[in-house]
């Protein structure tokens, strides 16, 4: 009698984090109505009939902004970029000045000269680690960004190719080198998710997220 009172509580505790940990379909139904465009853009992100949503080449669209902010969460996605692309997905964000998952054609695009600006790098502070996982233009990749506290994450293909400390040691010395001017406030603040048009053609499909 006393096991199944105590299975009955552990299945009732075990519920109750699945739900506070509840996942959310950002494309849900196949449309945009998560999203925010950008108004001042004249050109569009589109959906397709598998439910991605795919940014065309020369469409000036500008980014693709979630209705919602997050700040401890877990996004899982896939992602596709055209020949030579450049694209990427923005967290916490505070007017550009925010985190990046960097999104990019490693071998045609110049920025895959450089670690930092490679696919799944931590754009202009942190490098991939791995870079055995990353798959070519044209070919889908599976992309992860946790971040929790002042924790930020990448993972690219299930390999975890970014692990850093907000204002660590290491952390403040790679900002330093960096483009950015925001210490306080970068990779700190509740911010909207948004995906980036810079100019190449890319897609975006199995966008989930959860708060933690």
């Amino acid at each position: 009698m006393k096991t199944k009172v105590i299975c009955g509580l552990a299945v009732a505790i075990v519920s109750c984090s699945f739900a506070e940990g509840r996942w959310t379909d950002l494309l849900k139904g196949g449309n945009l109505d998560q999203w925010t465009k950008d108004a001042k853009k004249a050109g569009s992100w589109e959906m397709e009939a598998d439910g991605s949503v795919h940014l065309p080449a020369g469409v000036k669209a500008g980014g693709l902004f979630t209705k919602s902010t997050f700040n401890d969460f877990e996004l899982m996605f896939e992602w596709k970029i055209s020949e030579g692309g450049n694209s990427g997905v923005f967290y916490r964000a505070a007017n550009g000045k925010s985190p990046e998952y960097q999104i990019l054609d490693d071998e045609k695009h110049v920025r895959g000269q450089w670690e930092k600006s490679r696919a799944a790098a931590l754009y202009d502070l942190f490098g991939r680690s791995d870079d055995s996982s990353y798959k070519p233009a044209g070919q889908w990749n599976t992309g992860k960004i946790v971040a929790q506290g002042n924790r930020l994450q990448h993972f690219l293909n299930g390999v975890k190719v970014v692990d850093v400390e907000v204002g660590s040691k290491v952390w403040n010395e790679k900002f330093s080198k960096s483009k950015f001017d925001n210490p306080e406030t970068y990779g700190l603040m509740n911010g909207k998710i948004w995906l980036q048009d810079h100019g190449g053609e890319v897609w975006y499909r199995n966008m989930k997220i959860r708060e933690l």
